[in-house]
This record gives structure tokens, C-alpha cells and sequence, in this order.
């Protein structure tokens, strides 16, 4: 059934004193008063973490999993490399090497001056890890774990208990646990035979690890609320639909090259986290999976992912650049929407459409290169996309662009660059800034 407007109501209570907490728990300062409007400001006042060793000003980083930059370069600096920076190394994981080739990222670097690299790391025991942290009155957690079939798995609970999951075909299996006290603990995962993956289950109620109380857990609240950091290790296959939802606390995670899809509202509403590596092996990103992610500042996509869904990275208000491989063909409806910090993003060549408000409330967005393989913008595309100071065509026929209200709130001092001899074309195509408005020019 539909929640109430009370249940409503006290879920946005919920939430805005979660968030509250994860910002000022990473070091963060929240006025009295602040609401969700405030929360892109205050995160802003957190401080940068790991230590930057690369210059943040070259345009080719190559980053760590805590969001450190390793090193980095100029386009004409990385085109001498013959082979990749060193992995970096910590103790309790393996490096697994960077998330681009050398090949693949020189292309891309060639193509547009910039890339972000990620380094992925597995476990150096093969387990995977929850770093959690008990509440008095809240000291039986329940673990979801969707196992493959013919799966046995290790469980140790971190107070000097083990459980063991078995499965004979695929499902989910769950277990509920009792700490004695409250305080920290870290959940080991170990596989003795088969594989598993971190999801919840479809009923969107039950997920990977909840300390909610069986018997007044609703839908969409305290989901994974403990949960500070995560090791993946071996035998994990993918990250599930809802599998870190609403997890609040969650500052860092390693996903190794073994994981393959990033799912549905995966990582949605994880607060705290600003930094992520997505493996070499992923090839789709879900619908939702980084949306509400509001200290996200840097992801590093891997060239082999040809789908990202629509919602992915909305409402990531401290994002502000990524990388979007040459293999993904269309940006979802409302994919960037209120990425509030984004003042730059490449569109690479592969791309053929802009989904409906793929880009809209964009505040910083300053200019935007519409390439050559694009032929279809829909509505709203770029609506209040407030500080664009220009957008460039590249094509020699203009995209269809299906509503006027694509350009809506553009500034009217931005300028719209068209290749040289199609500037008729442009100026009297159906639905682009009207030309008694806007300066149309010229380049090449």
C-alpha cells in the first residue's frame, strides 16, 4: 500500500537528519536551519580526503580508490607514457591494475584532452567486508545475500561467530543476528565454493544488511544506515538492485574487476560517499544507481560500459566532471538532472541522442559540444542550464530538436557555434534558440 502523508513526511525527517549526520561526521559543518537546499553548500565544506600527490590542475588523473589523485598529466605528457603508472598499494588489499588501457585511454585522451583512471583493488584474503557500526536497541541486523547456485559461504560476524550459507540453486538467503553491546564490527564474507552478489530482493524491503526491526521495517527507510566501508572480495558478481541503497554512512568502498553490472538504485541516497572506481568489467550502469549520491565528486567509468540508465548520477549536486565512454550511445532522460556543481562534460563521438532533461537545472554547466553522431535533443534537454556560455554543434545537419523548451532559461548572452557554411541551416532549424535572441557564429 501507498505510505501515508505522515509516513511521508517523517521519511524527509529521516532523511534530512541523516544526511546532516553523514556531512559533519566526514568533518563537515550543517547550521542550524540548513535543509535540503543547503546540503550542496555544506558539503562543500568537507575536507578533500587522502591526500592529493598529482597535480589537480592536469587535465589526465589517475585516482585511487579514496579519491586521492596518484599522479596525473597533460594530453601531451600522457601521449609519451609506454606503459601505466605504478598501482598503488594499502594494506589488506590487492591492486588489480587500472580501470582504462593504456591503449584505450590514449584514444580517449587524443579525442577530448581529459580522463579520469581508477584503480581496483580486491581483497587481499579474498573476503568481502562490512564495516558496520551498532546502535543500543538496534543489535540484530538481518544480511541478505542473493547466492548462486551451488554456493557455500563463511559468515563471521565480527564478535567471534560464524554462520555459513549454503544454496543447491540460486536464491536469496538471509540470516538475522544478535550483538551483545553496540559498537563497531566487521561483517567477513568468505567464499568456500560457488558465487554471490550483493542485492536486495525485488520486494524492495529486505536488502543486503538492515538493522531495521522486522516488525516496523517499511519501504525506503534505515536501509544499510551503519554501514561505514566496504571490501569486496573474490566470488562477488555484481552490485544488485537496491544493494547500498539509503546507506548513509558509507564513505568508501572497493569493487573489484570482477563485478560486471552496477544495478538498479544501487548506490542511490549513499550520502557520504564521494569517490568511486567502477571496474573494467562493467558494461551498464542501472537506472538510479548514483542518483542522490550528494558528496560524489569523482567517478572513473571504464571504457567498456556502452549504457548508462536513466536517473544515473541525478541529484549528484558535488559532481563536477566525468568521463562518459566512447562505447555509450544515448544520455538518459534525466541522467545529470541537478548535477548543480558539473561545470564540464565530454559527449563523445558514439553518442547519438540527449534524452529529455538529460541536463536540466545544470547550474554550472559553462559550455556544452554537441558532436558530429548526435541527431535527435529531446525537450528539456538543457533547461535551466544557467551559465552556459556556449553551445557548439559539430554536425553539418542540425539535430532534430523536438520541443523549444529544450533551451529554456539558457542564458541570453550564450552563444551557439555552428560549423562554417551551415549557419542558415541552424538559424531556421525548428525548435533551437531563436535567433532574434541569440548570437549565432561560425567556427572553422
Amino acid at each position: 500500500m501507498p505510505n501515508t502523508i505522515a509516513q511521508n513526511l517523517q521519511r524527509l525527517v529521516n532523511a534530512k537528519s541523516a544526511i546532516s549526520e553523514a556531512i559533519t561526521a566526514k568533518g563537515g559543518t550543517v547550521s542550524s536551519g540548513d535543509g535540503f537546499e543547503d546540503f550542496p553548500t555544506d558539503i562543500a565544506t568537507i575536507p578533500s580526503g587522502g591526500g592529493e600527490s598529482g597535480d589537480t590542475s592536469k587535465p589526465v588523473k589517475f585516482m585511487d580508490y579514496d579519491g586521492s589523485i596518484v599522479t596525473s598529466y597533460t594530453p601531451e605528457e600522457f601521449n609519451e607514457l609506454t606503459e601505466m603508472p605504478a598501482n598503488p598499494s594499502h594494506d589488506g588489499l590487492t591492486a588489480q591494475g587500472w580501470n582504462w588501457t593504456l591503449s584505450d585511454a590514449k584514444e580517449y585522451v587524443s579525442s577530448y584532452g581529459t580522463l579520469n583512471v581508477g584503480q581496483m583493488y580486491i581483497t587481499s584474503d579474498g573476503r568481502t567486508r562490512l564495516y558496520v557500526r551498532m546502535q543500543e536497541g538496534r543489535l540484530s541486523p538481518v544480511l541478505k545475500l542473493y547466492l548462486n547456485a551451488n554456493t557455500k559461504l563463511d559468515i563471521d560476524w565480527g564478535d567471534d561467530t560464524h554462520s555459513t550459507f549454503t544454496s543447491t540453486s540460486a536464491d536469496y538467503k538471509s540470516e538475522r543476528h544478535t550483538y551483545a553491546s553496540a559498537g563497531d564490527y566487521v561483517v567477513s564474507i568468505g567464499v568456500i565454493s560457488g558465487s554471490f552478489s550483493l542485492q536486495s530482493s525485488s520486494n524492495n524491503i529486505s536488502t543486503l544488511f538492515t538493522n531495521d526491526n522486522a516488525s516496523d521495517r517499511s519501504p525506503d527507510i534505515g536501509y544499510l544506515s551503519t554501514i561505514c566501508k566496504v571490501e569486496i572480495g573474490d566470488g562477488v558478481t555484481s552490485i544488485g538492485t537496491h544493494a547500498f541503497r539509503y546507506c548513509y554512512s558509507l564513505s568508501q568502498i572497493t569493487i573489484p574487476n570482477g563485478v560486471t553490472s552496477i544495478g538498479t538504485y544501487a548506490f542511490s541516497y549513499c550520502c557520504s560517499l564521494s569517490q568511486i572506481t567502477i571496474p573494467n568489467g562493467v558494461t551498464s550502469i542501472g537506472t538510479h544507481a548514483f542518483s542522490y549520491c550528494y558528496s560524489l565528486s569523482q567517478i572513473t567509468i571504464p571504457n567498456g560500459v556502452t549504457s548508462i540508465d536513466t536517473y544515473a548520477f541525478s541529484y549528484c549536486y558535488s559532481l563536477s566532471q566525468i568521463t562518459i565512454p566512447n562505447g555509450v550511445t544515448s544520455i538518459g532522460t534525466y541522467t545529470f538532472s541537478r548535477c548543480v556543481s558539473l561545470s564540464q562534460i565530454t559527449i563523445p563521438n558514439g553518442v547519438t541522442s540527449i534524452d529529455t532533461y538529460a541536463f536540466s537545472y545544470c547550474y554550472s554547466l559553462s559550455q556544452i559540444t554537441i558532436p558530429n553522431g548526435v541527431t535527435s535533443i529531446e525537450s528539456s534537454a538543457f533547461y535551466y542550464c544557467l551559465s552556459l556560455g556556449y553551445i557548439k554543434f559539430v554536425s553539418q545537419t542540425p539535430p532534430t530538436v523536438t520541443n523549444s523548451n529544450t533551451w529554456e532559461f539558457i542564458p541570453r548572452d550564450c552563444k551557439i557555434l555552428v560549423p562554417r557554411g551551415t549557419l542558415s541551416a541552424y538559424k531556421s532549424a525548428t525548435n533551437y534558440p531563436s535567433p532574434s535572441t541569440y548570437t549565432y557564429e561560425e567556427y572553422g
